[in-house]
């Protein structure tokens, strides 16, 4: 993927203001529209939107294996202590490993805490050591 792509891809502020955007056509194809079948996959698709936009601002992350697996948000949540660190960094592992999610530094607060991530899953499927050295994310600030 273009290097240029990828970085506003892992940008928080492009993927809401993309958010927005698809809000924002979808409550005009709402109004706009006389169909009823086009009005309801318009609110329904504007639904998830706004859905996917209060995650975005909230920061909160879900292993999609383990919703589909148990069917419960609480047991699928990446839980952060009180410092923003991940607590359960076995479901990124495995989100990886199932190929549900591909992860980047950007994902993360902190370069300790990516660090953390790459060396519990014991692989770089997701590339976050760019230059091979061992240490991740180095753009990343250093924590606490």
């Amino acid at each position: 993927m273009n290097k240029k792509i990828q970085k506003m891809r892992g940008n928080k502020n492009v993927r809401l203001v993309v958010i927005l955007i698809l809000i924002a056509i979808l409550a005009a194809v709402w109004f706009t529209s006389d169909n009823k079948v086009v009005k309801n996959t318009a609110l329904v698709a504007g639904g998830l939107a706004v859905t996917a936009g209060a995650l975005e601002v909230a920061d909160t992350d879900f292993d999609l294996a383990t919703l589909f697996e148990t069917g419960s948000l609480k047991e699928s949540m990446l839980a952060r202590d009180e410092d923003g660190n991940l607590l359960n960094v076995g479901l990124i592992c495995d989100a990886q490993e199932a190929d549900y999610y591909d992860y980047n530094c950007s994902d993360f607060l902190t370069q300790p805490e990516a660090q953390k991530v790459y060396e519990a899953c014991g692989t770089d499927v997701n590339r976050l050591d760019g230059d091979k050295d061992g240490i991740v994310c180095e753009s990343l600030p250093a924590g606490a």
